[in-house]
């Protein structure tokens, strides 16, 4: 049986990689050779033992790109040799959510690399339905973006821009810096983005964006470019208790408060403030179809090299993880294809 190396979760804190059999697809399947796939946040989780539905032994990865070369059927919009990323969402289809048009916020919502075998191997079977075309000269490093980048899509289109002036952004990980590039690349005319990280607000400003300190910088600067109103909007990114606080604080009265960041628990929130303000919160989780192809389209138009950290051998996945796992990188990168024998 032939066989293939994969990035295998095999217990709390253990992620290696290992060699498993090579997939064989079934019926309205594909058979795809990965090119690049990139770590979430929440592979963290995955691999610590804590997230509640990944179970050992499991190949992580949902952020990928790759090249297609088996079919099982031919297609009407797809071949083989075509580069394409995956919607990696495996919804119910009958609960209200989904009956109603809203699969991805699916009540018993799964996805390949959390419940199922993901894709940071070298080849990965997928649903020919899951897949979507990228441009053939779109590079694999930026087609394994498209994926984040959606979710920065879907973030902004949730309150849309229209008559915003001043946005903030609050984290200046890969989430919040793809959510900061949309805003601006949308046309908000001042788009402010923080992070405790020194090295992340460097890497904002080197993007082009706007950046300052987290806490009495950002606040210092929203309330001076809005006569101490506050911004329009705040996109929440980190997920991090000491920002749902902050987010209320910076928002003008009647603005919009646009949730991404995943909190890993319940966190104090100034309802006096939403009441008194009349804010409006929205949540933002992951992305609908459609985000996917308008995260394609723009793809190439913005400056998403150079979030990429590090790019390591599928060999060196532990490595890898251990580096991502410090939290000093941005976004990193495993090329199945480098050095993987």
């Amino acid at each position: 049986m032939q066989t293939m190396l994969a990035a295998r979760y095999l217990g709390p804190n253990q992620i290696e990689a290992s060699r498993v059999s090579l997939p064989s697809i079934g019926p309205r399947e594909a058979l795809i050779k990965v090119e690049a796939c990139g770590f979430c946040g929440s592979d963290l989780n995955i691999v610590a033992g804590t997230h509640p539905r990944a179970r050992a032994p499991l190949t992580i990865g949902h952020e990928l790109s790759g090249i297609i070369v088996e079919l099982s059927e031919p297609h009407s919009a797809l071949a083989v040799g075509d580069r394409v990323t995956t919607f990696p969402l495996i919804s119910c289809g009958i609960c209200h959510a989904c009956i109603s048009g809203n699969a991805h916020v699916c009540r018993q919502l799964r996805l390949f690399g959390f419940d199922v075998d993901g894709g940071m191997a070298e080849f990965v079977k997928l649903p020919i339905a899951s897949l979507i075309k990228l441009p053939p000269d779109m590079p694999p490093r930026i087609g394994a973006l498209i994926e984040p980048l959606a979710v920065a899509v879907h973030g902004v289109d949730r309150a849309g821009t229209r008559d915003v002036e001043v946005a903030a952004v609050l984290g200046a990980g890969p989430i919040g810096l793809l959510t900061a590039l949309v805003a601006k690349q949308r046309g908000i005319p001042h788009v402010l983005i923080s992070d405790v990280r020194a090295s992340r607000v460097e890497l904002a400003l080197s993007l082009g964006l706007e950046a300052v300190s987290a806490g009495l910088e950002l606040r210092a600067r929203t309330m001076e470019l809005t006569a101490q109103n506050g911004a329009d909007i705040v996109y929440e990114c980190a997920g991090h208790p000491s920002s749902a606080k902050e987010m209320i604080a910076l928002a003008r009265s009647r603005g919009v408060i646009v949730n991404l960041g995943v909190f890993k628990g319940p966190v104090e929130i100034d309802m006096q403030a939403v009441n008194f303000k009349e804010l409006q919160m929205l949540g933002s989780r992951v992305y609908e179809r459609r985000d996917f192809q308008t995260a394609i389209d723009i793809a190439m138009s913005l400056p998403l090299a150079p979030i990429i950290s590090a790019e390591f051998s599928l060999r060196d996945v532990s490595d890898a993880f251990r580096l991502f796992q410090e939290g000093g990188a941005c976004k990193i990168l495993v090329l199945p294809s480098n050095g993987a024998q």
